[in-house]
């Protein structure tokens, strides 16, 4: 299980819709719950980008529908917990789904009206009930989970994942997308936090924040 966070704003959705699709590409099925971006949305975030857009319409519509095997939860906004587990055995059953991407774990809990201690119980609850989804099955689930709210500029660290601490220790891995400030020309990039198999490590990949180029 993979848990990737950010602050608002910094991509992580768009990082999954880049990330999924490639592994898709690659013959991985993969089935997409979008529970925080309606799916119109997040289908325009997975198209390729070169070459440029309208010569390539034709082709997508083709490779969607033959080639890639990427599937959707028709699913938005908070949900029954055995809901979402009944759509993903479906997709582990039917499509052979090997990666289920769940963006994102606060929305799919939904804003509710209980104190702190009581939702992030109710987090824990889900975390562990999608780790044990992933083991019985033998998918790979990744989670997108807001952080705490932290003091701006300040880098996010495993204890800024917002919640208990058993999505910490339920993950094989922790992604980070970070926005380091610091310099004259802010950086965005995608740090590995935690990695069960390795030590910690990042990889950097130069923004133009200004006008999000990257």
């Amino acid at each position: 299980m993979t848990v990737l966070s950010g602050n608002t704003g910094v991509g992580k959705t768009t990082f999954m819709c880049e990330y999924s699709l490639d592994l898709a590409e690659q013959g991985v099925p993969t089935l997409w719950g979008s529970f925080e971006m309606p799916l119109r949305k997040v289908c325009l975030f997975s198209e390729p980008l070169d070459p440029p857009i309208p010569s390539r319409i034709a082709e997508w519509a083709r490779m969607f529908s033959e080639n890639i095997p990427i599937y959707f939860m028709n699913l938005h906004g908070a949900q029954s917990l055995t809901e979402v587990l009944k759509t993903m055995e479906v997709g582990v059953k039917d499509s052979g789904v090997e990666h289920i991407v769940i963006d994102n774990l606060q929305f799919l809990l939904g804003a509710g009206d209980g104190a702190f201690v009581e939702r992030f119980q109710r987090q824990d609850h889900y975390v562990q009930k999608l780790r044990a989804f992933a083991t019985e099955k033998g998918t790979h689930v990744t989670i997108v989970a807001h952080p705490r709210k932290e003091e701006i500029g300040r880098l996010l660290s495993i204890n800024s994942l917002y919640g208990g601490g058993k999505i910490s220790q339920e993950a094989d891995n922790i992604m980070f997308l970070q926005v380091d400030s610091s310099t004259s020309i802010p950086k965005k990039y995608l740090q590995v936090g935690f990695c069960l198999h390795f030590t910690s490590y990042y990889f950097i990949f130069v923004v133009d924040i200004t006008t999000k180029m990257m």
